[in-house]
Parts: structure tokens; C-alpha cells; sequence
């Protein structure tokens, strides 16, 4: 499939140690280097070199007609599943009142937003097993500390040999284990 380059980056965190006393420690974590982000232009160019008969500006109305129906309905309150993708649905924070009848949209609701799902069914690549097996981890090592930069290359497997879940059990603090935002 594709290739994921991976930095990794020293962080220090707390941790807890044998007598329940907290320590900071320097810990190594990956993080994803993003290459670029991907236009509409960028995508209808690619889906048309995968044998698409459809043109360039085709896809590009039909992905442009799937955006504004999809921002009509989670307007609407629906959440909207792209099967082998995900679902995209409306978010909201509120502030809390002691009161139910002092409690108003207006006045409470402090964000709306939207939040994606990754699809997680059977075949889904987006699992993260099937995206450990469908994609080669490039590792560059680079030290936010020193700025020291060298590169080695992995097939299929990250270096620290984590678990499915990314965190290879330990609890400790750094964002090593889960998603790191752009």
C-alpha cells in the first residue's frame, strides 16, 4: 500500500514508580510526518488514475455535491456513515446549570462542532491491524532536544514493537500511544 514515516521525538513525563512517588523521566514517542494535505483537485486527479472513465471535473462535482448534502444533513442533526470510511457527526459542549429549567441552547452551549469516526468494521482498513499490515513504518530519528537527525527504514512494524492499541501497556502520560494532531 503506501508508506508512513515516522519521527521520533523525546518527551519528559511523569511516571510513577515502585513506592507510588512521581518522577520525570525522558521518553522516546513516535509521531506521523505528515507530507501534504490532499486537495479536492489533488484527490479527483488521483481517482481519475486509478482507470476512473469518469474526468477530472466529474469527480470533482461529485464530491462537491457529497460535501454540501453531507454538511446539510449533520446540520440537521444526522450523523452520516461512509461505509469503509467512517461516520461524521455533530458535537457539542455545553456549560452545566444546577437547574434543568435555567438550562438554555443559547446561552449553554459553548461549541458545536464535528467529530469523525474511523470505520472499525470487519474489513475496514482503517483497523488498526489492517493498517499495520497494509502499510511500512520509515522511522527518521530526530531529537527535538539536540536536533540530531539520522534515518533507518522498517517494513511493516514500528520499532518499539507496541501493541494494537500503540501504548505497549504503559500508562504513563506523552501522547506516545494515541493520535498526535497535526
Amino acid at each position: 500500500m503506501g508508506e508512513i514515516q515516522i519521527q521520533k521525538v523525546q518527551r519528559t513525563v511523569q511516571v510513577k514508580d515502585a513506592d507510588n512517588t512521581r518522577k520525570k523521566v525522558q521518553k522516546t514517542y513516535g509521531k506521523i510526518i505528515y507530507r501534504k494535505t490532499l486537495t479536492l483537485d489533488d484527490m479527483a486527479e488521483h481517482i481519475m488514475k486509478h482507470g476512473s472513465v469518469y474526468t477530472e471535473d466529474v469527480v470533482i462535482g461529485v464530491i462537491t455535491k457529497m460535501k454540501n448534502c453531507m454538511q446539510e444533513m449533520l446540520a440537521d442533526g444526522h450523523k452520516v456513515k461512509l461505509d469503509g470510511i467512517g461516520t461524521l457527526y455533530p458535537t457539542l459542549t455545553s456549560a452545566g446549570v444546577d437547574n434543568a429549567k435555567d438550562f438554555s441552547a443559547t446561552e449553554n452551549v459553548t461549541r458545536i462542532g464535528i467529530a469523525f469516526l474511523a470505520d472499525q468494521s470487519r474489513k475496514s482498513m482503517y483497523k488498526a491491524r489492517s493498517m499495520r499490515e497494509a502499510v511500512n513504518l520509515s522511522t527518521s530519528v530526530y531529537s527535538e532536544l539536540t536536533g540530531e537527525e539520522t534515518g533507518a527504514t522498517e517494513s511493516g512494524n514500528s520499532e518499539s514493537g507496541n501493541t494494537e492499541s500503540g501504548n505497549n501497556g504503559n500508562t504513563d502520560s506523552g501522547n506516545g500511544g494515541g493520535p498526535v494532531n497535526p
